[in-house]
């Protein structure tokens, strides 16, 4: 059982702390496996940044769904926020890191919605305590209160709807409000983590690089204080990262003798990837993902990168769009969608996007227009309409087929052969 779990969760005994790094905590800080503590652990600090850099690098908007169509609606107060600043002190990217930290590391996070006037002024992350109220007897849509207490720098003490606070929470729940911590979750695999950590560091202090002992001749026992002083200091000296490949003078006729297990045979390498694999599971993070690349190509690379997305991003950018809908519902917009652009994290190469692209856009799904968008280009003029392949037509219900022509594609006014000659023809039949 690793050293981080015994000294947060075994009450029996007194840990020691000897050779441990002290910090000077704020008060009321704890550092347990469910909060900030965790980043001690190298993986789990590996697995929370790269959430933390892909959730932070997706563009948002606001759709609206009408009867005439979907409009993005790319001037509305929510989509400014969260594609620049999303307050005064912190930007967007800088508050969806911090949604995933917090997230991960204590199982919710909240935003506090800041209104002025029936207008999104500013998301703050909400970093007091948060609890959570339901009042069956109150009016649909205000029996869910969140009370803040005692409050923060940026977000005042008080009880608030859910178009306030918008509750981000793990996927391991009980009850599918409050979350549970994955830093808790996998504490026994951190602790591990920092004991391996803590190995490596041992070993390059104490100089002991080859597992060993010291021996001394047959029947020579020293009692003497002031030679078993120069002893150690002989091997003393033979420690620390300067000293390393330095051959050590031991008086006394004692001498240096390697023991039998070495590094290898320990195999600390395959348990310090196992820990971390144990992590980057508990956080939902492939392990090439923390450059563990020893069975991934470049072909394969491709299809993990969007299983990544498809099975790590995805699931969460979905919860805070869903969480987003009581904000967007108070702006009077129910219709609307909070939407997370998930598509720059799955490029592929120039080649498979260029395939892609032509295939939707003769299949007219997508415009040359949206196409500029994805990549990033600067948009043209005349380009927004959608491409009509004129070798296509359009099946009836019995069984007869449109084909159009170039003259007049949204009218065809002679009967055509169905030859694919550009003919244009209004009932023609399917021969099979």
């Amino acid at each position: 059982m690793g050293r981080f779990y015994d000294m947060f969760y075994k009450r029996g005994e007194e840990p020691e702390l000897s050779d441990v790094v002290r910090v000077n905590l704020p008060p009321g800080f704890a550092p347990t496996p469910a909060g900030y503590g965790a980043l001690m652990s190298i993986d789990y600090a590996a697995c929370e940044q790269t959430k933390a850099r892909s959730m932070a690098s997706l563009p948002f908007s606001v759709v609206n769904h009408r009867r005439s169509g979907s409009e993005r609606l790319t001037n509305h107060p929510l989509a400014k926020l969260l594609n620049g600043m999303a307050n005064e002190e912190m930007t967007a990217p800088a508050l969806m890191a911090w949604t995933v930290l917090r997230r991960d590391t204590f199982g919710n996070a909240y935003w506090f919605i800041e209104w002025n006037r029936g207008r999104i002024e500013a998301i703050w992350p909400i970093t007091a305590t948060v609890q959570h109220n339901y009042d069956r007897d109150a009016p649909n849509g205000y029996r869910t209160t969140y009370t803040v207490a005692p409050g923060d720098d940026h977000v005042p003490a008080g009880t608030y709807f859910n178009h306030e606070v918008v509750n981000i929470c793990t996927h391991v729940t009980k009850d599918g409000i409050k979350g549970k911590s994955l830093a808790k979750l996998a504490a026994e695999e951190i602790g591990l983590s920092l004991d391996l950590e803590r190995f490596y560091r041992s070993m390059l202090r104490n100089g002991n690089h080859h597992l060993g002992h010291v021996e001394l001749p047959a029947g020579n026992v020293i009692n003497d204080e002031k030679k078993l002083s120069a002893l150690r200091t002989a091997i003393d000296m033979k420690s620390g990262i300067t000293e390393a490949g330095r051959a050590p003078i031991f008086g006394y006729g004692a001498k240096w003798v390697a023991d039998q297990q070495t590094m290898k045979d320990a195999s600390v390498i395959e348990q310090q990837k196992w820990v971390l694999h144990q992590v980057c599971r508990a956080c939902n993070v492939p392990p090439w993902k923390v450059y563990d690349g020893d069975q991934t190509t470049y072909a394969g690379g491709q299809q993990s990168n969007i299983d990544y997305v498809t099975d790590t991003i995805v699931p969460d950018v979905r919860c805070i769009e869903i969480a987003l809908h009581p904000v967007l519902a108070s702006c009077g917009l129910p219709n609307a969608q909070a939407k997370f652009r998930v598509q720059g994290l799955m490029r592929g190469d120039d080649a498979t996007r260029t395939q892609y692209y032509r295939e939707m856009g003769y299949l007219g799904a997508i415009t040359r227009e949206d196409v500029r968008d994805l990549e990033d280009f600067d948009p043209l003029e005349g380009i927004g309409l959608p491409l009509f392949p004129l070798n296509y037509g359009t099946v009836n219900a019995d069984g007869t087929v449109n084909v159009f022509n170039s003259t007049n594609a949204e009218k065809p006014t002679e009967p055509g052969d169905g030859s694919q000659t550009g003919v244009g023809g209004t009932s023609v039949p399917n021969q099979e």
